[in-house]
């Protein structure tokens, strides 16, 4: 809440125009907007009709002098028609405060046919500021269900100085346009926590986490029990309440379910996730239990979730994104299996207690063809080198240690070795995977010491992202399954 207090604060600023008289408007940025009388037929001839979804892409440039506008100092005006109805006209209008400035704000505008404001509603914004090192992000948007039926969502983004990552929240509101064209919001829902709690079905554990919508009822988008940070970018949101458990002197689980969502080129699907709450129903944190989530290639999954008697939970975490970059493509997956251990405040202990790397091409034959592939890349348009190393994944223990790769290619002879070093940067082991060595010696190609790791564990990526392991790690090279040992050594062990 106390990000979500400082954003808000940013909102009155946005309001630097000189506020009008009509009496329509409901957000204080929408009515400090400035508006002049016009010629309205002659404008709506200027003004196209909106396909939907509606974008802000979607709106076209118009002359900002000849409408509404003409006195409000915007940059640039996009606007277009959202519908036309016996007692209204909708218009939505998307305005730039500044040139090279992404700031804006999107009003959605309802006229009588005759050119009367009936009512103005903010449904989109853009707002960013930076302030002694932290950056703070308000978006706002609308997805219109339909005519007169809209949602508006809304994220607050925070990043603290210094920080690689920063903190989300997120809410939806929903409006309607009444048959007279006034703007009225929906209500968001007023019960008390208990009676949320009690739309979910009972779980008993210990519970095998499967993933299912048969039966299940929707959640309200207008609960104020559920954050949507990570759903509110997916279109036609539909989640629903999948179980419950409750942990006697500590809070209860609540689990939700969603089916396939999309975004533009991102999906999440079969999705399991489940909230921790305090007793008196303040959200705390969350684990997902099951479910995919990718974008452009890459992708996030949990999936093999259990939940034991006394609500510590197990479940595989799998990713794509971690580490692997560089001249020598191959596809890979890291699994971590993952503890949670509920405690007090709706709190969870995080524990990673195995990592595994898969890659099933990483073999002899598979190397070779890949080598092959970068030299062919190249073709003799620019050098290629000779020598390149690139990481792989990190383990973090009491001493972190970087699992990398090395390529050693001069065209007609190669290595490629698998390496970890500690954080003095000093070779630990290597595993040598391919190795076609003739006259060039085996010390000459290999990985050295002192190779630069830098970015390869960012500063939230050890608070956050990677707890400390606690357990075994591996890696699974189709035929072969190499350990890691917390000394850096390998094992190979078939």
């Amino acid at each position: 809440m106390r990000r979500l207090a400082s954003l808000l604060i940013l909102l009155p600023a946005m309001a630097f125009f000189s506020c009008n008289n009509s009496g329509a408007a409901k957000e204080p940025v929408a009515d400090s907007v400035k508006t002049v009388a016009f010629d309205f037929k002659g404008w709506l001839k200027h003004l196209k009709p909106v396909e939907m979804p509606l974008y802000s892409y979607g709106l076209e440039n118009i002359d900002s002098t000849l409408g509404p506008f003409a006195q409000s100092g915007f940059y640039s005006v996009a606007a277009g028609i959202l519908s036309r109805h016996k007692n209204y006209v909708a218009i939505a209008a998307q305005c730039i405060y500044k040139k090279d400035d992404q700031n804006s704000i999107m009003l959605l505008l309802i006229y009588s046919p005759e050119g009367k404001e009936i009512a103005r509603q903010e449904i989109g914004m853009e707002k960013e500021e930076s302030k002694n090192g932290e950056s703070n992000a308000v978006h706002k948007w609308p997805e219109f269900i339909n005519d007169t039926t809209f949602w508006v969502k809304e994220s607050w983004y925070t990043r603290k100085k210094d920080a690689t990552d920063g903190e989300s929240k997120a809410r939806i509101k929903q409006f309607r346009i009444t048959d007279q064209g006034l703007v009225e919001a929906v209500p968001q829902e007023t019960i008390s926590f208990d009676t949320y709690a009690g739309r979910f079905k009972p779980l008993t554990t210990p519970f095998t986490v499967q993933w299912s919508m048969i039966g299940l009822q929707p959640v309200s988008l207008l609960t104020p029990y559920y954050d949507f940070s990570e759903l509110i970018y997916f279109e036609k949101i539909k989640l629903y309440h999948y179980g419950r458990i409750n942990l006697p002197g500590k809070g209860v689980y609540l689990l939700y379910t969603a089916g396939p969502l999309e975004s533009g080129e991102s999906v999440m699907d079969s999705t399991v996730q489940l909230v921790y709450y305090t007793p008196d129903g303040k959200e705390s944190s969350h684990v997902r239990l099951n479910g995919y989530t990718g974008s452009e290639g890459y992708y996030e999954s949990s999936s093999h979730a259990a939940i034991a008697a006394d609500g510590t939970i197990s479940v595989t975490e799998e990713t794509n994104d971690e580490g692997v970059g560089g001249d020598l493509f191959f596809t890979y997956r890291l699994e971590d299996d993952m503890k949670y251990t509920p405690g007090e405040g709706a709190r969870f202990k995080r524990q990673m207690v195995g990592r595994n790397f898969i890659a099933d091409d990483f073999t002899p034959a598979g190397l070779k063809e890949m080598l092959a592939s970068r030299r062919n890349n190249y073709n003799g348009t620019m050098d290629m080198d000779t020598e390149f190393d690139q990481s792989m994944f990190t383990i973090r223990q009491d001493e972190t240690i970087y699992v990398r790769l090395h390529v050693y290619d001069n065209g007609s002879e190669q290595l490629v070795e698998i390496y970890t070093v500690g954080t003095d940067l000093r070779v630990l082991d290597r595993y040598v995977a391919y190795n076609n060595l003739k006259k060039i010696p085996y010390e000459k190609a290999s990985a050295h010491d002192n190779v630069s790791v830098e970015g390869e564990i960012e500063k939230d990526d050890i608070a956050v992202k990677q707890p400390k392991l606690e357990g075994t790690a591996m890696m699974s090279l189709k035929d072969k399954l190499v350990v890691i040992t917390p000394q850096g050594k390998f094992e190979v062990r078939n």
